[in-house]
């Protein structure tokens, strides 16, 4: 923290009480009613002139499933990573376009990971739809796409996260995938669409032209159902069912919610848009993850980082002062007229700051603990959600959400 080694940081907590943590509760879709992943398989060349184009006109991201074996992956590398580099994601397909083995599987996942460093590979779709070895498969990767035209409700876990299915288009008709989108949407459902070519004319049945394509994904589009790649709306329907299943750890007015990945295979990042149940955590709770504080959406929801595996709530309107290890749980901080009065610091030198909840710094001072008297130091606030950040030297950096009352 600015020119200290490392610090230890303090936030102000709640007075008042609870027993209990209420539920957390995610937020269905993204904030969408239904969801629809469109996906690409086998690398072929007219998913890089024809789709590619489409997409980047509609702002939309899609998965695309890569064999090394076929279509000539190798020379096409460079553009596939500038792909996935606009944000769409690549996945396993097979090393070989064969029934997954842990061979085929595993050196797939080594190449496309070995592409870029923002391509994580986690996901898979079984070559001709042959679901087998599920095992192999789920070394590498927490979901697998089967076939079928299934729809996955919100509130309903699949039974096998490892065959989660996709709808095939055949012969240029998409009226199957049009429907299904449909469906999806009146159901506050996912629908999962698989297609080959986008060409005039396919190398097999499984492609559409140009033009119905892009009549597919503009129905997506107005459907205003939540489009995004396979495994994106695969993580956030699959870390859901672990998120609203978290209960709490501890008596308020602070929660230190914790919970463990459903798979170890899940990406390394699942933004996940969460509502707190007010009876509870009060009508504005600070969050904080990580040390960083995550600000309310306009809707009231936040949107944590699932796998950051915890989260801390705190109640607004606090009079304690929560405190790492290496600082005395004696420490307290209280709001006295315009200033913050600190009682119990260690003696040593610190430097004091308050931030914005985005991180902004909003005043800084310098002070001096020669003993155990309280310091008085002039907050720039009242009455708002405020980082407060203690730093001192040799100490570890901890940052904390807290409430100036």
């Amino acid at each position: 923290m600015d020119k200290m080694k490392c610090a230890t940081t303090m936030a102000l907590l709640l007075a008042a009480t609870a027993t209990l943590a209420g539920p957390v509760t995610t937020v269905p879709w993204n904030g969408n009613t239904g969801a629809a992943s469109f996906t690409y398989d086998d690398g072929r060349p007219s998913q890089l002139t024809n789709l590619v184009p489409q997409l980047d006109n509609l702002g939309i991201k899609v998965t695309f499933f890569l064999a090394y074996g076929i279509y000539n992956f190798p020379a096409n590398e460079t553009q596939w990573t500038a792909i996935a580099k606009k944000g769409h994601e690549l996945a396993n397909h097979t090393y070989d376009h064969n029934s997954p083995t842990s061979t085929n599987v595993q050196q797939m996942a080594t190449v496309l990971r070995g592409m870029d460093p923002s391509i994580e590979a986690v996901s898979f779709a079984y070559p001709n739809c042959t679901i087998t070895n599920e095992s192999y498969v789920s070394a590498q990767a927490f979901i697998g796409r089967g076939c079928g035209s299934t729809t996955y409700a919100w509130g309903t876990q699949p039974s096998d996260w490892e065959n989660v299915q996709g709808l095939i288009v055949t012969s240029s008709n998409i009226s199957p995938a049009t429907s299904l989108v449909n469906s999806a949407k009146s159901g506050n459902s996912w629908a999962v669409i698989i297609n080959h070519d986008v060409e005039t004319t396919g190398s097999d049945v499984y492609y559409l032209t140009p033009t119905d394509n892009q009549t597919m994904l503009n129905s997506a589009v107005s459907a205003k159902v939540w489009v995004a790649p396979y495994g994106t709306v695969g993580a956030y329907y699959r870390a859901h069912f672990t998120m609203d299943a978290v209960t709490a750890s501890g008596s308020g007015p602070t929660w230190n919610l914790t919970w463990t990945s459903p798979h170890p295979m899940m990406p390394k990042s699942v933004p996940l848009k969460v509502k707190l149940d007010a009876t509870t955590f009060g009508s504005s709770p600070v969050v904080s993850q990580g040390g960083s504080a995550v600000a309310a959406n306009s809707d009231g929801s936040y949107t944590i980082d699932f796998m950051k595996l915890a989260m801390t709530i705190s109640k607004t309107g606090s009079t304690g002062l929560l405190v790492d290890g290496s600082i005395p749980a004696s420490l307290r901080g209280s709001e006295v007229g315009a200033g913050l009065v600190l009682s119990g610091l260690p003696v040593g030198s610190y430097r004091l700051e308050f931030r914005t909840l985005s991180g902004a710094l909003l005043s800084s001072a310098a002070i001096q603990s020669t003993s155990a008297q309280p310091i008085t130091v002039p907050s720039p606030v009242h009455g708002r959600s405020v980082v407060v950040v203690l730093s001192r030297e040799g100490a570890k950096d901890f940052a904390a959400p807290v409430w100036v009352p």
